[in-house]
């Protein structure tokens, strides 16, 4: 390979930002079918522990700490999943 070789390349012309609409669409239907924002779990130990936290929390109103608490239990599949007893016994 004798000869002068220009390696230089004008960037200035190249395009990257160019994505075709099927790709686009196919990059969709993946996430769509793949990915379930509002679906994950937590186990009960997991909630309880958030429980406490959010319990001793002072910077939330008794409404907002009961909503989160409702909240996160619904994410627990366990249906026998009974709250810790706090305090003393």
């Amino acid at each position: 390979m004798l000869g002068n070789y220009d390696i230089n390349i004008d960037v200035e012309h190249l395009s990257t930002d160019y994505v075709h609409p099927m790709q686009g669409l196919a990059l969709l239907v993946l996430l769509l079918s793949e990915h379930d924002p509002t679906h994950w779990e937590m186990s009960c130990d997991e909630w309880n522990q958030t429980r406490v936290e959010i319990l001793s929390d002072q910077n939330h109103t008794p409404d907002a700490k009961e909503y989160l608490i409702d909240y996160f239990y619904t994410k627990v599949p366990d249906p026998n999943c009974k709250s810790w007893q706090l305090g003393r016994k």
